[in-house]
């Protein structure tokens, strides 16, 4: 006979930590948005300064890796990053 108490709290357990880290991710994502306006602003007052076009460079290389994570290579096939 199956223990299904133990699997139903096992699911639940799992299910209350995807909600968590859904949150986290998307708390992370907002303030990643605010960090990137706040970077363009800077860049606006430095337009001759390519260190801010580097920054965004290595930025955009590690958010297609993120996307790559969640199911979409189109961002680091685009880039011809290795995956």
């Amino acid at each position: 006979m199956r223990n299904t108490k133990a699997q139903s709290t096992t699911q639940q357990t799992a299910a209350h930590l995807y909600a968590a880290r859904y949150a986290e991710a998307q708390d992370l994502l907002k303030r990643i948005a605010t960090r990137l306006a706040e970077h363009q602003k800077r860049q606006a007052a430095a337009p001759a300064d390519w260190g801010y076009a580097g920054d965004l460079g290595r930025i955009t290389e590690q958010l297609a890796y993120v996307l790559a994570d969640l199911g979409d290579r189109g961002a680091v096939d685009a880039k011809g990053l290795e995956y």
